[in-house]
């Protein structure tokens, strides 16, 4: 179900909270939000990993991942979704790359997609994902 209301949708902003809360927000009314690794693979060799938000790792400043992210992602049109069943894993593919979703556990919820008409659609592992 995901791949299919989501698919042609743009991306319209990139958000890492307070707890590592992160929020995509998707046009005509998508969110997902996860409290899982996110991660992104460009094209041009560019990774970006949540994990690394707010560490300095020998810079001036802490490292923006919201920004980084943001700035690859925002705008972009999701072109094909790939769900894993074992994991809940989420391959999100723009023209830039890919954007992922990483479950970190196998017991408990990794992500939510709310939606129109109190659309929601939670993803776990183990084949699970449940609306």
């Amino acid at each position: 179900m995901i791949t299919t209301i989501l698919t042609n949708k743009r991306i319209i902003n990139f958000t890492i909270q307070e707890n590592n809360f992160i929020t995509l927000s998707i046009s005509d009314g998508y969110t997902i939000t996860t409290e899982s690794l996110v991660r992104f693979i460009g094209g041009n060799n560019e990774f970006v990993c949540t994990e690394d938000h707010g560490h300095k790792f020998g810079l001036n400043s802490p490292f923006d991942a919201e920004k980084n992210i943001k700035d690859l992602i925002k705008e972009k049109e999701i072109k094909k979704i790939e769900l894993n069943q074992a994991t809940g894993d989420i391959d999100i593919f723009i023209d830039s790359g890919i954007f992922q979703i990483i479950c970190n556990s196998s017991g408990y919820e990794c992500y939510q997609v709310n939606g129109p008409d109190n659309l929601t659609i939670i993803g776990h592992g183990g084949n699970q994902n449940d609306t």
